[in-house]
């Protein structure tokens, strides 16, 4: 094993293994083993090849012209990521070109950002590249233009065959190094260890969640939105999967409530939605006409520019509430049974995240038997309409 470090940073840029051990190749498969054969034959050529970049590059540590970030996760995981973007900016210029492997659909959000240069979006991420176009496709690219710098933020080893294979003078995280995260610790300051183990603390104080979406002009050409709206977010990235339970949502009859005071308050509001949630949507209805319902009609960049627009968000522990905060708009995200402090909207100097939870002795509970056992979703149901409309009121 060997430890290759950039002497001009005196950091640790990549680990190379020993030559990739002998694959078995099971005999009565001569197909099989030719890959398995070719496969190892590819990852020895892949550490012999990495070493004479490192070695031709090692004074060069400041200079990138063209980065890949690897976070193919949910939406709310992808926005968190997106903290990267600016420090990445202001260290190596303005000028860098970011590429991002994402999530199908989820990488979508970055379709009207000028920062992110190309999105690589994989349907299936546990697949090897060897039955993976998406990321066979990944490493075709950087064999054609390599790459001078590759961040993992997956801390699991879906990538490890894309990381162990695409060239790049400097590549950060696994499987060159794991990034144990606090267990407290929110999100986005989790993906913070990575950032510091190359950046310096000019580029760490950028590193808070940003996007960038359609204009609220071409949106109000395309949807008719009112001059001050209020958006809400009835459904989270749970709804509809069989046989879980949504214990993240909120009643139906506490959005019916507070769309009912919201009207007779004079307050508009726009209804946002993924598509194939209508069904979802349609026991709200009948909506008062202060109330648009774009549920399931809206690209990612429209739904950011929308949320960006908005004089503030209600929602749920879901992706639009991080979009809201990666926005600065005020945000009351209805929180149950997760732990707001590591998945709820992350709060920084220029936004607003108001958690409102019942705080009950039973929460947070996710991922527990506490959470199984319950069968009323006590924390969501004790969040009364009332205190929302209160809350959403005080910004007026």
């Amino acid at each position: 094993m060997f430890d290759f470090s950039n002497p001009y940073t005196g950091r640790a840029v990549c680990r190379l293994q020993k030559p990739a051990p002998t694959l078995k190749i099971p005999s009565s498969k001569p197909l099989h083993a030719e890959i398995y054969a070719t496969i190892g034959f590819i990852l020895r050529l892949d550490n012999i090849v990495l070493y004479f970049f490192l070695q031709l590059s090692a004074n060069m540590s400041k200079t990138a012209n063209r980065i890949l970030v690897i976070r193919a996760g949910q939406l709310g995981d992808t926005v968190c990521a997106s903290s990267i973007i600016e420090p990445l900016r202001h260290h190596y210029g303005h000028d860098v070109v970011i590429d991002w492997v994402a999530k199908a659909g989820i990488g979508q959000v970055f379709s009207r950002d000028s920062r992110i240069h190309r999105i690589f979006e994989l349907k299936n991420r546990r697949l090897p590249f060897v039955f993976n176009p998406a990321k066979f496709r990944i490493l075709r690219h950087s064999w054609q233009q390599p790459y001078d710098l590759i961040v993992n933020l997956e801390l699991g080893s879906l990538f490890n065959d894309v990381m162990h294979l695409s060239r790049a003078r400097q590549k950060i995280g696994m499987p060159y190094r794991y990034f144990a995260e606090p267990p407290e610790a929110h999100a986005v300051e989790n993906l913070k260890l990575i950032y510091r183990s190359f950046l310096d603390d000019e580029d760490m104080a950028l590193a808070e969640p940003s996007l960038r979406g359609t204009p609220l002009a071409e949106l109000k050409k395309k949807y008719p939105l009112a001059n001050d709206y209020l958006v809400l977010v009835p459904a989270n990235s749970h709804l509809g999967k069989k046989n879980r339970p949504n214990y993240r949502a909120w009643p139906i009859e506490h959005w019916q409530t507070l769309i009912r005071k919201l009207d007779t308050a004079g307050m508009p509001a726009v209804i946002i939605g993924g598509r194939g949630e209508e069904a979802f949507f349609a026991n709200l209805s009948p909506l008062p006409e202060s109330v648009i319902n774009l549920a399931g009609k809206t690209s990612f960049p429209d739904l950011v520019g929308i949320i960006a627009g908005a004089r503030g968000v209600v929602s749920t522990d879901t992706g639009p509430a991080h979009i809201a905060a990666a926005v600065d708009t005020p945000v009351h995200a209805l929180i149950g049974p997760t732990n707001f402090k590591r998945t709820g909207p992350y709060k920084t100097s220029s936004n607003r995240v108001e958690i409102l939870s019942a705080n009950l002795p039973c929460s947070p509970c996710y991922h527990t038997q506490r959470l199984l056992d319950c069968k009323k979703n006590i924390c969501m149901e004790a969040i009364h309409p009332d205190r929302v409309f209160d809350a959403v009121m005080r910004l007026s």
